[in-house]
């Protein structure tokens, strides 16, 4: 059996006619590994979700190739299906049913038909047992999400997608949704997951493809993407000072303003801080809310792209 799960070629693909075409992906190729998580970090309009319709064969690439556990996507898309789960956003769900009859109609259309028992499992495993009878749109935010994931799994796939899986959740809803995940792994199941929040991919990921208008600019382990990038600690601080007429600092690297807050990627982050209070003095400015963050993906992004995905 091939260690692939996923197994994509040079895929390219595009949505809309004449001047309102817009060129979604633009020679993608990549593979995921069975029994990882993997996942497809890049802000809104990167290509990520364009991705996973090509991937779940509701979207046809104008040209390249897609293999999924094995099967050729392009060739038998029903196929490939029934060997995913697809994880629907919380406004997909239909707000009329119940958590079982979703869990029942979603199945169905894969032409599976869960039994009782198993209906009840599914519940059981993400705490829903309780909203069994309640109607999606009682439900909250993260309930929904959890009820996401079990239908996606009601037809007891290898390789389950999910988009965005906890875009719209508070912190505590969030790292719920990340323990299940992890545990779906535990299962031996395969996961793909679309995101651009940094913390969820360093989290969850142990395979990170980085998508930017359409292209993969980088694909690693989220550790090894952060050394190859060689980034450095960043000092952040509230301080209103002039770039442009600042001796260099002790340390600093390089020096940019993100809203009101100084960044300065530093080798030295103490004798930096030192040397910046030193600079206010002389301008006669204070340093407040002062903060030293660790290299992360948001760093790898923007020296890959000299843009800050948190700003996009």
């Amino acid at each position: 059996m091939s260690e692939l799960a996923i197994d994509i070629r040079d895929v390219r693909a595009h949505y809309g006619k004449g001047q309102r075409r817009v060129e979604a992906l633009k020679g993608v190729s990549l593979d995921v590994q069975r029994g990882d998580i993997f996942g497809l970090l890049g802000p809104n309009g990167a290509g990520k979700t364009t991705l996973l319709s090509c991937i779940e064969g509701l979207h046809r690439p104008d040209t390249g190739a897609i293999v999924v556990a094995g099967i050729d996507v392009l060739r038998d898309p029903q196929r490939a299906r029934r060997k995913l789960g697809i994880q629907l956003q919380s406004t997909a769900l239909i707000d009329g049913l119940t958590a079982t009859e979703l869990i029942e109609v979603y199945a169905a259309l894969y032409e599976v038909y869960p039994s009782r028992s198993r209906i009840l499992e599914l519940l059981e495993q993400f705490a829903l047992v309780d909203q069994a009878h309640r109607r999606a749109k009682q439900m909250s935010g993260g309930q929904q999400q959890r009820l996401a994931l079990a239908i996606a799994l009601s037809t007891n796939p290898e390789i389950v997608l999910l988009d965005e899986p906890t875009g719209s959740l508070d912190p505590a809803a969030r790292r719920e949704v990340w323990r299940m995940i992890r545990t779906l792994k535990d299962q031996g199941r395969t996961i793909v997951i679309t995101t651009h929040s940094m913390d969820e991919a360093e989290s969850l990921c142990g395979r990170v493809a980085i998508l930017d208008e359409g292209r993969i600019v980088a694909c690693d382990s989220p550790h090894r993407l952060i050394a190859a990038a060689d980034v450095r600690p960043v000092l952040k601080a509230t301080v209103d000072l002039p770039l442009d007429a600042l001796p260099p600092l002790t340390g600093a690297l390089e020096m940019r303003y993100v809203g009101e807050r100084l960044e300065i990627e530093t080798a030295n982050p103490e004798a930096t801080l030192q040397a910046l209070y030193m600079a206010a003095q002389q301008y006669g400015r204070l340093v407040r809310d002062i903060t030293v963050r660790q290299p992360n993906l948001e760093d790898v992004y923007l020296k890959l792209t000299g843009r800050s995905l948190s700003q996009l």
